[in-house]
């Protein structure tokens, strides 16, 4: 059977192997190309190979598996020597005269410890269950990393759909201001019209600046979680459930033919996401919560250190043990008369303590595992409400966007009547841009729309640490990737040895991941 463990981070996978060009956990930073136009899953794998988040954590488990050999070493022999020389002054008053020699001297001693009534292996046991810990550390620090990056890429989606929005109002205002000032030159609409057209382009040009700079930022802001060095203009790919271009022809000014609405709305809609392609998560509220309590890592962090905490109990209270060791030596001793070697065995049992500082460091541990008990209740409970709270938004943010597809259809169907009672003059300047506006605004909402949809979808990703990119499967879940090379890379990553892959607290069954 396959390590459980890694059916936490498997859901990386789709995004290390596809890209192709890149090997996510390779020392070399991996650099953007100048216009280079990238994926999610491009910008997911820069991230992990760059990230020093990611690093710190690798260096933390390299410190933990440090100290399971350290607590480990315990077990070995331990090892002596020395020489010296020293001087020997000799007086004699029966005799005349006196001698001053310098003497060598040399020891060896060999140290074994041979039982310390389980003081030992509960180290050790402590020692592994932190390694565990910092182990699921790392893979949290990978699935946080993988949000980030998501979260930023869904923002530059988002800033890039708000430009667009804007360059077509810059565009429709422009060919207003010029119509109302041929309708101001021939007498049809007044000089009023003309300054009116011109304010509210100037508004739009504005506008258009604001949603530039917003864009330019969001890039900053997702080439900064990639962790690349001085990284230079790149543009990124639309996803699957982020479709958005605002193509609603501008054309329609002077189009009196009701045809144009449902064309400008199809032509515009058909490169966008459709309601229809929405298909409901594969799995209830109830099983995405129990999956979520079987998959976080941070959950097993403090599970981890529970157990480890536990071990440190046993092992105070084994300090009222002695400790039974077993000692060799050899002498070299150079006297003024003759050189003496001497080899001497013992066996001993030791015992060193204080009794009433003992108690009070037990009562400590014991508290602290009752701290550590209280957190895993309390993270349960968050992670419970967490994991409702993103189902619920997803469920929500899915509704909402057949609504909001319907309210741009509404709001160009409106604005093309008040162009063309505008134009027949029937309709006045003020009917003319409120239709505008209410267009403009329906287009932003329905961005932003797209934009907390897929967010939702990012919080509950990270909050069932499992990946939905392949809602459209008809798996119960999307994280059955077992790529032998997968696995194996991943095991080398987190210098995994597979007698401790095991969770503690978990049991193998049919709702394994892997296997």
């Amino acid at each position: 059977m396959f390590f459980r463990k890694i059916s936490v981070i498997i859901f990386i996978s789709l995004f290390m192997f596809s890209f192709s060009h890149m090997q996510a956990w390779g020392v070399e930073r991996a650099q953007i190309k100048k216009n280079q136009v990238l994926s999610i899953q491009d910008c997911v794998a820069f991230a992990i190979n760059n990230s020093p988040v990611i690093k710190k954590y690798e260096y933390n488990l390299e410190i933990a598996n440090s100290n399971v050999g350290i607590a480990k070493s315990v077990y070995f022999p331990t090892l002596g020597a020395g020489v010296g020389i020293y001087q020997d002054y000799n007086s004699n008053k029966n005799y005349d005269g006196s001698s001053n020699r310098e003497l060598p001297s040399a020891a060896v001693t060999f140290n074994q410890l041979i039982w310390n009534f389980g003081k030992a292996s509960s180290l050790i046991k402590m020692e592994q269950f932190y390694r565990l810990g910092a182990e699921y550390q790392f893979m949290d620090s990978i699935c946080n990393t993988i949000y980030d990056v998501k979260s930023k890429y869904y923002a530059v989606l988002r800033a890039q759909g708000l430009v667009e929005i804007a360059k077509n109002n810059v565009l429709i205002n422009e060919k207003n201001y010029e119509r109302a000032k041929k309708y101001a030159e021939s007498g049809k609409r007044t000089k009023i019209d003309v300054v009116n057209a011109e304010v509210y382009l100037s508004e739009a040009r504005i506008a258009l600046v604001d949603a530039q700079n917003e864009y330019d930022n969001a890039l900053a802001d997702l080439g900064n979680s990639l962790f690349v060095a001085y990284a230079p203009d790149f543009k990124i790919k639309e996803v699957d459930t982020f479709r958005f271009r605002d193509d609603y022809p501008s054309s329609i000014l002077h189009s009196a033919s009701s045809k144009i609405v449902d064309v400008a709305f199809k032509t515009g809609v058909e490169r966008n996401i459709l309601s229809s392609e929405l298909k409901k998560l594969p799995f209830n509220l109830e099983r995405a919560i129990e999956l979520a309590y079987k998959s976080s890592p941070d959950l097993w962090v403090l599970e981890s250190t529970l157990k480890a905490m536990q071990q440190s109990v046993l092992y105070i209270k084994r300090q009222y043990y002695p400790d039974l060791t077993g000692n060799i030596g050899y002498g070299y001793n150079n006297t003024k008369d003759l050189s003496n070697n001497n080899l001497n065995m013992s066996v001993n049992l030791t015992s060193s303590l204080n009794i009433k500082q003992l108690k009070h460091e037990i009562d400590r541990a014991m508290a602290e595992v009752n701290l550590a008990s209280n957190d895993i209740d309390h993270f349960r409970q968050n992670l419970y409400f967490s994991v409702k709270k993103a189902y619920i938004n997803v469920d929500k943010n899915a509704r909402q966007i057949p609504a909001a597809q319907e309210k741009v259809r509404q709001a160009l169907e409106n604005f093309e009547l008040a162009d063309k009672l505008y134009d027949d003059g029937e309709g006045d300047y003020i009917l003319w841009q409120n239709a505008r506006e209410n267009y403009n605004n329906s287009k932003m909402e329905y961005v932003d729309t797209l934009y907390h949809y897929n967010m939702s979808l990012a919080d509950l990703e990270i909050a069932m640490h499992y990946h939905l990119d392949d809602l459209h499967s008809q798996a119960e879940h999307a994280m059955h990737y077992h790529h032998k090379e997968i696995i194996e890379k991943l095991e080398e990553s987190l210098h995994c040895q597979r007698e401790h892959h095991e969770h503690p607290n978990h049991e193998h069954g049919e709702d394994d991941l892997l296997h």
